[in-house]
């Protein structure tokens, strides 16, 4: 190890931290050294799901300058499993302090858009709550990402329609709208991801609408 230079580890590094982040965490305490070789990869991929992990993350990265928070990598929930069980068994928020609860997690999973809009290069998005959805997912395609490549969204979406918001954006999969009537209309979705190649839509129901629309597109 002694015999390789900085630049080498610092490239095993981050070629090895692809994952939740767990690996960059580990790789922290191993040393001195490689804390200080791992640390700028702490967030280079993450996975963050459900309030409790939010407000964790946006403290961290509210603690450290703009340039220690390169996060490439993100898988974002606004919901844990757990979250998403129990509002299966109730069909709308008991109590004003539910609806609190996701105001917070809309503000903080819209902080961590923020932060890591800069150097974000693929983004998972899981909105499981019908009231945070459209209006997260509207501030996410609202925001300049300029790195962005890959990007999956799962809850309901409203549509991209801000130019070059995604100038790099190829991939793209958008699922939880069951009739996303209006999509491929007057060159929105074209003018907001200019460089977009590949194209998925899931969770469609009774969409005759939308599948003449996909006729007349293609």
């Amino acid at each position: 190890m002694e015999t390789l230079p900085l630049e080498l580890h610092a490239l095993i590094v981050e070629y090895a931290c692809t994952d939740d982040g767990a690996t960059a965490r580990s790789l922290a305490l191993v040393s001195r050294y490689v804390h200080d070789v791992a640390t700028p990869f702490l967030f280079q991929s993450l996975a963050v799901s459900g309030l409790h992990q939010m407000t964790e993350l946006v403290v961290r990265l509210e603690a450290l300058p703009p340039r220690a928070r390169r996060i490439r990598h993100l898988f974002l929930s606004d919901w844990t499993h757990k979250d998403v069980i129990k509002m299966q068994k109730q069909c709308a928020p008991t109590s004003f302090l539910e609806m609190e609860r996701y105001d917070a997690e809309r503000a903080f999973a819209g902080r961590i858009l923020q932060h890591a809009a800069p150097t974000l290069e693929t983004l998972a998005l899981v909105v499981a709550c019908p009231y945070t959805a459209p209006p997260l997912v509207g501030q996410l395609f609202a925001l300049p990402l300029p790195r962005l490549q890959g990007l999956a969204i799962d809850g309901f979406y409203p549509f991209p329609h801000t130019r070059s918001v995604l100038p790099r954006l190829e991939r793209l999969h958008l699922s939880g709208n069951r009739n996303p009537y209006g999509l491929l209309q007057l060159g929105a979705l074209e003018a907001a991801c200019p460089e977009l190649s590949y194209l998925r839509i899931s969770g469609l129901d009774a969409a005759p609408a939308f599948a003449r629309e996909l006729h007349s597109a293609l």
